[in-house]
């Protein structure tokens, strides 16, 4: 899914230039998270600033905040793509994902004495994702991909076991059509489990790589 550039916010130098910093670092940075916090870029962006003050139920994510979690992921993507090296504008596109993956948390984070939770996080993400890169400068099919990504990152979450053959088609149509793959998806769900601290799991995309598989 793309957007007419016409209808993003006004761009201004400085956050075209934060833009640009971003995607340098998610092409080529061994450890983003240590570049973006080095250069400030985080504190720059009050969507991702925001994330530091989201609280999540420690049962899941004993790590911490959101923004905890967000940058553990981002270097659990740079790993996960440099084990399998590809093109460098693709890796910018899963690592990018990785890092905005739980954008919409403070939108939708409630809590009270018995859990936190976030429903919805994903899809309103995905809408965040559009205003943020379209803001910083970046390109329109970077963007749709990305987003993509953001909004599909909880999908597997519905299914108990391996998925429908359906349900993988479904999924991997909605991703090619934004710009983005099945195995572009893995990668980000796969960091997202990882990013749990002593809480890390199995990632949770591999069933749906298997039927895609068997599919092809």
């Amino acid at each position: 899914m793309t957007r007419d550039a016409s209808s993003w916010p006004t761009r201004r130098h400085a956050d075209v230039q934060t833009g640009d910093a971003l995607r340098r670092i998610a092409r080529t940075a061994a450890e983003p998270s240590i570049e973006l916090l080095r250069e400030g870029l985080i504190a720059r962006i009050p969507e991702l600033a925001a994330l530091g003050s989201v609280p999540q139920d420690p049962r899941w994510h004993p790590e911490g905040d959101v923004l905890t979690h967000s940058l553990l992921a981002v270097d659990a993507a740079a790993r996960l793509w440099d084990a399998r090296p590809g093109p460098n504008d693709r890796r910018e596109i899963v690592v990018l994902a990785a890092l905005f993956h739980d954008i919409g948390k403070p939108a939708t984070t409630r809590s009270d004495a018995a859990s936190v939770t976030s429903h919805g996080h994903a899809e309103v993400g995905g809408e965040i994702v559009f205003e943020v890169g379209g803001r910083l400068g970046w390109p329109s099919r970077e963007v749709g991909a990305v987003a993509a990504l953001v909004r599909h990152h909880m999908a597997h979450v519905s299914v108990q076991g391996d998925p429908t053959r359906r349900a993988v088609g479904r999924l991997s149509r909605r991703l090619t059509e934004a710009g983005t793959s099945l195995d572009e998806w893995s990668l980000v769900v796969s960091a997202d489990g990882a990013a749990r601290g002593s809480g890390s799991v199995v990632s949770r995309a591999e069933p749906w790589l298997r039927v895609a598989s068997d599919m092809r």
